[in-house]
């Protein structure tokens, strides 16, 4: 499922980050591709071990740690470092599959779910939209300042080249603690009905029969 997720980052987040980033090196993002997706992958990226990414990342995982919607829908056992991305005029990535499985200094993880938090306005730049390739056709994606998208780390995808201006995101994989995405549909739908009836006026006895089958599922499907 693809998920989109508003106003992941507020204001004051999101210029604390783009602050971070200031002065920060930019190599060619080829050095972090593999196989043939060096043939089609042009942007620049911050190298991961740099202490800007580092720094600028810890606030955006701080969000993700707070944020209701994104645990219920990745429902995350580990998360991957942020890596910030930037897309000048020309640039672009052609369709590509991201790697089962990345590795830290910790291990490799299986990458479940891929996200892009998008940190530029999208009037700074024309083009360089976050295109998919699903069973039910393609389907784009133009994020505003601080919105962030998830899909399964499965999908073919590509961004196409940005024309004008620059694209600036930040992206990252989840390892689920529910590796079948199917499944995680499942307890995300049921995890947004829950929360809906609790904060209306839903006769306490039902919301909590939902809760009840929502937590049984994830006992059941969860894995250690």
């Amino acid at each position: 499922m693809i998920v989109r997720l508003p106003g992941l980052l507020d204001a004051a987040t999101l210029a604390d980050v783009t602050a971070k980033l200031e002065g920060a090196p930019w190599e060619d993002g080829k050095s972090t591709a593999h196989g043939r997706a060096r043939d089609v992958k042009h942007n620049l990226v911050v190298p991961s071990e740099h202490e800007a990414s580092r720094h600028a990342g810890r606030p955006i995982l701080e969000c993700l740690a707070r944020h209701e919607g994104f645990r219920a829908a990745a429902l995350p056992k580990t998360i991957l470092p942020l890596k910030f991305c930037r897309y000048d005029a020309g640039m672009g990535y052609g369709a590509h599959l991201d790697l089962p499985m990345m590795g830290t200094a910790r291990g490799a993880i299986r990458t479940d779910i891929s996200m892009t938090i998008y940190l530029s306005d999208p009037d700074a730049y024309a083009g360089g939209d976050l295109v998919f390739e699903t069973d039910y056709g393609v389907h784009r994606m133009r994020g505003g300042a601080g919105d962030a998208v998830l899909y399964p780390a499965s999908t073919l995808h590509a961004v196409e080249p940005v024309e004008h201006g620059t694209r600036l995101v930040a992206i990252t994989w989840v390892q689920s603690a529910v590796r079948d995405p199917a499944q995680r549909r499942i307890l995300f739908d049921i995890a947004q009905v829950a929360t809906a009836l609790e904060t209306e006026d839903a006769r306490a006895e039902e919301v909590l029969k939902l809760r009840k089958s929502h937590y049984n599922l994830l006992r059941a499907w969860a894995e250690q």
